[in-house]
């Protein structure tokens, strides 16, 4: 058999595969897909030593839209090759828990199949945790067929305090004044500690006002650089409450958020509740005396109406005359509530006669406890027929008069 030269060789093995590469078929070209563990769950939380416990992990496919492109030729030298986007599963040909220190009691897949674009799996591990206390890191190990294995250390906490990622835990405390009524002014205090085991970094406190009768006199947002573990730090807010504010427990809301070690920011929304407590004011909206001239030894009535200009009811009303009449000094009321009024009525006897000054006093409850308001005032009683002996003592002068002015003209 003749030796064909190395060039020559060359050359021959060039055109041959050149020429493979010309049949008739199809060819692709593409990168086969594969999986990863986007989560995985303990449970319980942490295992007791030798006791039994379940590690599930989530699978799922790289890609949402994975694909390939195949060109597809036919046999006839005319025709024009066509491509064309098919979609690609990863087929997963097995997986195991590797580990020396914990026992797998169930869990050994083989040729679980295949998991599309956008889909997922979860594979469930039974375990019994090793006899010594701490963290342990068992592996899971996926096979991929086509690509490459994947290979993801699970934490596992067997009994041990040690947390598995320090993390901030901020805990709010709030101090709310118990006398909050409406048109006043008040202040909240939040404190703000660190209970977990990493610094919390850019905290922003945001608070939102409920509705137009509640404003905030402070900046609604408050920025903290950091809270260190163990850390406390105090947030003082101060509030406005206008007349209308509804009498209750009203909320505020307060959103807090940080950021933690790797950066994540983390929300907590907090309410921080304060009791609006109204009060009641009483005073006199009118006062009526019948009859309207008094005279002494006379009956006569006293009304005054109770007026309620607070803005809570005015409860037990009570109302007291210190007047130096015979008869009722004492009325019950009862309950008045805000922008309403109610009557005290007395029925007294002229006694004294002149004018005669007195006090009423009101007594009531409301939120904040017992109240009295004590009222000035007077009443004149005149004395019956007082000018008929005036008349008559002027008349008597005038006869006597008369009289002398009569004896001396007789006698002249």
């Amino acid at each position: 058999m003749p030796r064909i030269p190395n060039k020559h060789l060359f050359f021959l093995i060039l055109s041959i595969t050149l020429f493979l590469l010309l049949i008739p078929g199809t060819c692709a070209a593409y990168t086969e897909p594969t999986v990863i563990i986007t989560g995985y769950t303990i449970s319980p939380d942490v295992i007791l030593p030798n006791d039994i416990g379940t590690i599930e992990v989530t699978v799922a496919n790289t890609a949402m839209q994975a694909s390939k492109t195949a060109t597809e030729t036919g046999g006839s030298q005319n025709e024009i090759p066509e491509s064309k986007t098919v979609p690609v599963n990863a087929f997963i040909e097995s997986a195991i828990l590797k580990t020396t220190d914990f026992t797998v009691l169930s869990g050994w897949y083989q040729d679980i199949g295949e998991i599309g674009p956008g889909q997922s799996i979860t594979l469930t591990f039974l375990v019994q945790a090793p006899a010594r206390e701490g963290l342990y890191f068992p592996e899971v190990w996926i096979r991929v067929r086509g690509a490459e294995s994947v290979k993801y250390p699970v934490p596992v906490n067997v009994n041990t305090r040690h947390t598995l990622i320090k993390q901030p835990s901020i805990r709010l405390l709030r101090s709310v004044p118990g006398n909050i009524t409406p048109k006043s002014a008040f202040n909240i205090t939040l404190d703000l500690e660190n209970e977990g085991l990493a610094t919390a970094h850019d905290i922003i406190v945001e608070i939102i006002t409920p509705n137009t009768s509640l404003s905030s006199q402070s900046p609604e947002r408050q920025f903290i650089r950091e809270l260190k573990p163990g850390e406390k730090k105090a947030v003082t807010l101060s509030f406005q409450s206008d007349n209308d504010i509804p009498i209750g427990i009203r909320q505020i809301p307060v959103k807090l958020s940080y950021l933690n070690a790797d950066g994540t920011r983390l929300v907590q929304n907090e309410q921080v509740g304060i009791l609006i407590q109204g009060t009641g004011e009483l005073g006199i909206a009118k006062q009526i005396i019948d009859p309207e001239q008094v005279f002494l030894g006379d009956m006569f009535s006293l009304v005054f109406r109770i007026e309620n200009t607070g803005t809570d009811k005015a409860k037990s009303v009570q109302a007291i005359l210190d007047i130096p009449f015979e008869g009722t000094r004492e009325a019950f009321v009862g309950t008045i509530g805000p922008d309403n009024d109610a009557p005290a009525v007395f029925t007294l006897k002229a006694t004294e006669a002149g004018d005669i000054p007195y006090h009423l006093t009101i007594r009531y409850k409301d939120d904040f406890g017992t109240h009295e308001e004590v009222i000035p005032l007077h009443v004149f009683v005149g004395q019956r027929n007082g000018s008929q002996a005036i008349i008559f003592v002027v008349l008597i002068l005038l006869a006597g008069a008369g009289y002398l002015y009569w004896r001396r003209q007789r006698q002249s």
